[in-house]
Order: C-alpha cells, then sequence, then structure tokens
C-alpha cells in the first residue's frame, strides 16, 4: 500500500477517536448536567452510553469527518459537524424508542444537539489550526511533481507553497525551461523525463498541466500511478482558466465548461438562502431594530438636522437598481451620489462617524432584505457611478451581481472594506465577491455573520 494512503489511514482514524473520545467527554459532563442520561437506574444508565456511542459512531461512517483534509474550510467543517449531529440525534432517538427505553423530550433532545454541535465545531476548529501548525513544520505533508506549466499550474502550485496546505512540491517537468523565480518550485527536466523521476523517487501525487494532445504521451505515466496507487490530477489549460475557475456540466454524452460555479443557481439554494433572509430580516426587524432606530432617530435629529435615512439607487441582483437604506452619517451634500466617502471624510459628523464604525447606519439594509432586493450575506451594493466607473475597467466587475447584494459579504469580513483609492483595491474587492459566489454555502454566510458580528463589537478601522 502507498505510504500516503497508509499515514491517510493513520491520520483518519486518529481523528475519528480524538473526536469520539470528545462525544464521551460531552456525555459525561451531560450527565452531571441532568441532560444525560433520561433514566435513573444505572443499568440503564450504561444502556443509554453504550448505544450512544454505537448511535454516534454510525453518524461518524455516514457524514464522514472532513476537517483534517487539505481543502477543508472553517464554513465546511461547521456544515460538517452539523449534519453529523442533527443525524446522530434522530438515529439515537429512534433508537431507543424501538429498544422501549426513555426517549428524550424534545427540549432535551434539542439542548442535546446544541452541546454536541458546540462543543464538537471547538474542538474540530482546534484540531485543524494544531494539525496545520504540525504541517508547517514538516509533518503529514503530501510529497507532488507537476508536469506541464501555465497560468492555472502556477495558481496551484502558489495554494501547495502555502505551509498550511501540507504539500511538499519536488518540482516540475516541461519542455521549455522554467526558472524557480517564475515558478516557484525546481526545474526538474523535459516532459519525456517525468517518468524515469517518478519510478525512482517517493511522489504521492501528480498534476498534469498539459493540452490534450499530449494524453497518449501521458499514458505510461498515468499508468504507472494507478499500479503504484499514487493520484493523478490534471490542470485544465484552456483560455478561460487565465481569469476563471471553469467548471465541467454534463452535456449529452460530454462535457462543457461553465466559466463559473455558481451554486445559487440551483432552486433549492436560493429557496434555503431567500427562506434565511425572510427569518433573519423579520426577527431583527421586530425585535432589536425599532429599539435601535429610535435611539439613532433622537440623536441624529440633534446632532445632524434631515432626514434620519439616507436613500441612495445602487446596482443590485442582474444589474438592476435598487433604493438601499442606511442610516444616514453625513451632513446634507451634493455629492453622495457620486463621491466616496474617505478617510477624515468632512462630510461625516462625529455621530456619524460612530455609526460607521459600528456599522449600525448598514442595520436598515434589513428592510431591503425583507423586500427582497438584498440578502443578509452578498457581495456589497455600489452607488451606480461605481458601477459605471469600474465595469468600463475591470472585465468581469459586473459578475458579483449574478448573486443579490448583502448586508455584509466575505470581501467586507477579509479586508476590503472602505475607501478604494486605487483600482487594484476595486479588483481585489470583485475577486473576493466572485470567490464567495462561486463558494456559496448556507454555512459560508452563517461563518461570514458570525465574523461580521465579531468585526462590529470589535470595531472596524477600515470602516469610515
Amino acid at each position: 500500500m502507498n505510504t500516503a494512503i497508509k499515514k491517510a489511514f493513520k491520520l483518519n482514524a486518529a481523528v475519528t477517536l480524538f473526536d469520539l473520545l470528545t462525544f464521551n467527554v460531552i456525555c459525561l459532563m451531560s450527565y452531571y448536567a441532568n441532560l444525560w442520561p433520561y433514566g435513573s437506574n444505572r443499568n440503564a444508565v450504561s444502556w443509554d452510553w453504550i448505544i450512544a456511542n454505537i448511535c454516534y459512531c454510525v453518524a461518524l461512517y455516514m457524514v464522514r469527518i472532513s476537517f483534517h483534509r487539505r481543502m477543508s474550510t472553517p464554513a465546511r467543517i461547521i456544515r460538517n459537524v452539523a449534519s453529523t449531529t442533527i443525524f446522530f440525534v434522530i438515529f439515537y432517538d429512534a433508537v431507543l424508542g424501538m429498544a422501549h427505553m426513555v426517549v428524550p423530550g424534545y427540549w432535551r433532545s434539542l439542548s442535546m444537539l446544541a452541546v454536541i454541535f458546540v462543543v464538537i465545531c471547538i474542538e474540530r476548529l482546534s484540531v485543524r489550526k494544531l494539525l496545520y501548525a504540525y504541517r508547517s513544520h514538516g509533518g503529514n505533508v503530501s510529497y507532488v511533481m507537476i508536469v506541464g506549466w501555465g497560468y492555472a499550474t502556477k495558481r496551484v502550485i502558489e495554494y501547495m507553497k502555502q505551509p498550511l496546505n501540507g504539500y511538499w512540491v519536488r518540482g516540475l517537468f516541461y519542455d521549455k525551461e522554467v526558472t524557480k523565480e517564475e515558478s516557484g518550485v525546481n526545474y526538474l527536466g523535459k516532459v519525456d523525463e517525468a517518468f524515469d523521476y517518478l519510478k525512482e523517487n517517493d511522489i504521492n501525487e501528480v498534476y498534469i498541466g498539459l493540452a490534450n494532445d499530449d494524453d497518449e504521451r501521458m499514458r505510461p505515466l498515468v499508468e504507472y500511478c494507478q499500479l503504484n496507487m499514487i493520484k493523478v490530477y490534471y490542470i485544465p489549460q484552456t483560455h478561460s482558466t487565465k481569469e476563471h475557475h471553469t467548471v465541467p456540466i454534463e452535456f449529452g454524452q460530454t462535457f462543457v465548461m461553465a466559466l463559473y460555479n455558481e451554486p445559487l443557481m440551483s432552486y433549492k439554494n436560493r429557496f434555503i438562502k431567500r427562506a434565511f433572509d425572510i427569518v433573519f430580516s423579520t426577527l431583527f426587524l421586530c425585535t432589536l431594530f425599532p429599539i435601535i432606530y429610535i435611539v439613532v432617530a433622537i440623536i441624529t435629529k440633534i446632532k445632524m438636522p434631515g432626514p434620519v435615512f439616507f436613500k441612495q439607487a445602487r446596482t443590485g441582483f442582474d444589474g438592476k437598481d435598487f433604493i438601499c437604506y442606511k442610516f444616514r452619517s453625513m451632513k446634507m451634500n451634493s455629492d453622495a451620489d457620486k463621491k466616496q466617502a474617505t478617510k477624515d471624510d468632512p462630510r461625516i459628523t462625529k455621530w456619524g462617524a460612530f455609526l460607521r464604525h459600528s456599522s449600525i447606519d448598514e442595520l436598515p439594509q434589513f428592510i431591503n432584505v425583507f423586500k427582497g432586493d438584498m440578502s443578509v450575506v452578498g457581495p456589497r451594493p455600489h452607488m451606480l457611478a461605481h458601477t459605471e466607473y469600474y465595469s468600463k475597467r475591470i472585465s468581469d466587475y459586473m459578475v458579483r451581481h449574478y448573486v443579490k447584494p448583502g448586508v455584509t459579504g466575505w470581501a467586507q469580513t477579509h479586508g476590503s472594506r472602505g475607501e478604494t483609492k486605487e483600482l487594484s483595491d476595486m479588483v481585489d474587492r470583485v475577486e473576493k465577491d466572485i470567490w464567495y459566489m462561486e463558494h456559496w454555502s448556507f454555512w459560508l454566510d452563517i461563518q461570514i455573520i458570525i465574523k461580521t458580528v465579531k468585526n462590529a463589537i470589535q470595531g472596524d478601522e477600515q470602516a469610515f
């Protein structure tokens, strides 16, 4: 068996056992908190515990642990834990019922689900950090060989070169010499020399970035990999991969490459996102918002006469305009619809600066969310003047409008908020918006919301 596969099995077993240990610690804590078990008989306690462990093992088998994999993200980890926890609680209650044992009621099941979810999330995210630290020091690495060169291949190497991902790139083969300064890895020789190198060195994964015409040329190398349990990956070299992440889509008996991955093209995903938007905005508008509005309105009327709300036309979903609501943070001025707020902007009052720094000025946009103009999470909507200006200078600027704009977003929580002094600042923001669009999931939205709340409590230096 391939050494890398043996290591993967050992790592998978280790994280599974640690996860099971954490689960049993939760059981023990719940026992003393009178959440577990549900009967008073000591024998029943033992059986409850045994059945719980069996059911949790089945849940782990059905959902699979994935936080230790190299492509894992916090959003995927949270989603994975949620699936495991829900499956466990339902399965556990069903088994207890079939065994004619005491079945927990609704509230106990819900409290058990919440405790397990929170603790397992903390455990897996913490172990993931430890594992990444271990990988950054050379442990649990996968030895990689690259065949071919191009823009997409360079991007793959850049990702692999990040220490936390645990890849060790031996080097690349290409018919034209590629310097280390250009590729970031050693140049090992021409493509025809790759097969001999593969046989003589410890390689776990091979990445091929050549044109389709080279398929026959690569056949011996690929067959050797298949016989020796070495994983093979192809890096697409179409012209579109230079700027976009193409996605294969089945098309009859063949496939076509979509320029972007769009999870929200699915009716199911759109329904989930819209349902969450309605519930979240309704709860906020019916509870906290009236109190916040009264306080803000009183102080605003005292500090800067004029309307409480600032209304502005902005570009929304599918490139259509809508009226966006905010708490007014500036003095009345004629440049509001064409000039972006800057640091120490004289138009912003001290009270307005507080509203912007704490992001309270954005809260009326939940009205837009309820109406359907916006979503809780998505690319931030820009004023019409910005759309007109940047759409002529950034080729994929309008792509960010394939999804609804959001009250908060991936770009805003990852360093791309505030003034865009240079064109490159907006390019970076657009790239992050498109990344969000292509990687959307319900749990990614939850992750962004949590980070937004954290930033609002701490205060964001870029909010001015």
